[in-house]
């Protein structure tokens, strides 16, 4: 962590400021109950971004969190892997946050997490150990547009922005989200993904780092990883029901990466990297303690 310090007591100071603005304006925040919610999320492939690195990897996770009137939350899960044979705690993650609303067309919502990954995860965001994230809305009643930004802790740091429309309709007691998103930033993470040795571009098979049967020597790197490029393409239909305390959620999502990296290798070859287009299913339900 000492390499982060420089940046982290700035970014922590801008937070701090953006939080006292908010808290200025408290009387227009919708006041909400305190709770405890705990959930339990199914995610059909890890997709970071757009990209996978060769094996599908099947998360379920379950979760608890505690959410203050205020906007104030804390929260705990934990990502345990089904699929490829292993059957695992792949992550667990911790995070605090604040999430606000002012008026009833602005609202946004500012998070820190940390991250701790199984060494042996070949999930492309396993190199990351902290994040911080902020997002923002403003509903223009035919059209919600949302725009967030954050920062991706790994060997150097990654900038991620993202911006996107959303329309909602409700059909009976479903809530449908029709949903069109832009993710862009830099590659750092691929760059010390690579350099780890989780890729199967390493010789990795699958099922941990350095284990593939043909392990590469080379030294592979990511040129111009720190360069600010659009990344992916996403369109989603949330569709979401509540029950009382209960809420259930399925987000399919189709994602399209775009702008392949190109990767150096010590021995002087180049090539690009692999990216395809990936559906992806999350089922969610969760129930909230008032």
């Amino acid at each position: 962590m000492k390499r982060y310090s420089k940046l982290i007591l700035p970014v922590a100071f801008c937070l701090c400021s953006v939080l006292q603005v908010v808290a200025e304006k408290a009387d227009t925040v919708e006041v909400k109950k305190s709770g405890v919610a705990v959930g339990l999320k199914y995610l059909s492939n890890n997709v970071y971004l757009g990209r996978i690195d060769s094996a599908n990897i099947m998360y379920l996770v379950p979760s608890v969190g505690y959410y203050h009137k205020s906007g104030l939350h804390v929260g705990a899960s934990l990502n345990y892997q089904l699929d490829a044979g292993l059957n695992r705690i792949d992550a667990v993650t911790l995070e605090g946050g604040y999430d606000f609303k002012l008026g009833t067309d602005f609202s946004g919502g500012l998070s820190v997490e940390k991250y701790f990954y199984d060494m042996n995860s070949i999930a492309l965001n396993s190199v990351n150990d902290l994040g911080i994230t902020s997002n923002f809305s403003y509903d223009f009643s035919f059209v919600t547009l949302n725009l967030g930004g954050g920062l991706a802790f790994n060997d150097k740091i990654d900038f991620i922005t993202e911006a996107g429309v959303n329309k909602s309709f409700e059909v009976g007691k479903f809530t449908i989200e029709p949903t069109l998103k832009l993710n862009a930033g830099t590659q750092n993470y691929y760059n010390t993904y690579l350099a780890n040795g989780k890729s199967h571009l390493n010789g990795n098979n699958g099922h941990g780092k350095n284990q593939g049967s043909a392990k590469s020597t080379a030294t592979l790197t990511v040129a111009e990883a720190s360069s600010y490029k659009m990344l992916d393409y996403e369109i989603s239909v949330p569709v979401s029901y509540t029950y009382h305390h209960f809420k259930f959620n399925i987000i399919p999502t189709y994602a399209i990466p775009v702008n392949a990296a190109t990767i150096l290798s010590s021995t002087g070859t180049v090539e690009k990297e692999n990216i395809t287009n990936h559906f992806v299913v999350q089922m969610e339900v969760a129930y909230k303690f008032e």
